[in-house]
């Protein structure tokens, strides 16, 4: 066997390997999404996919599970009316990711900002019960 058929064997053994890695395991890589107490999705324009979201605190805490869906990296903080920013945030650095993160949130209305410089207009209100 010469050299170059040695190696495009090599290659097409290595392929099946090289595709079985990646993947964060917070992302909803086999088409389920985890369970979360409301779903905000980052589109295509520099967006939230609706202008308005509601959410059912249980103890305390709501669950939000953050989507991109845009090919644009994105953030999702929320703020509430007094403009005190959560701790906690969820981080979207490409097309694909999908999180779930416990925000802390009493009955009331939140700001849910994408604060990455430029996506301003990522601006949508959360009105939690």
């Amino acid at each position: 066997m010469n050299r170059f058929a040695r190696l495009s064997l090599a290659a097409i053994a290595v392929t099946p390997l090289l595709a079985a890695c990646g993947g964060s395991s917070d992302s909803a890589t086999d088409g389920t999404l985890p369970p979360s107490d409301v779903q905000i999705i980052a589109v295509e324009g520099i967006a939230w996919n609706a202008s308005s979201y509601t959410a059912t605190a249980t103890d305390g805490s709501v669950d939000i599970l953050g989507r991109n869906e845009s090919s644009l990296p994105h953030n999702l903080y929320v703020v509430d009316s007094t403009g005190t920013q959560q701790r906690e945030f969820i981080d979207l650095p490409q097309r694909g990711d999908a999180k779930v993160q416990s925000f802390p949130l009493a009955p009331g209305e939140y700001t849910v900002l994408c604060l990455i410089p430029g996506h301003g207009n990522m601006k949508s209100t959360l009105t939690v019960s």
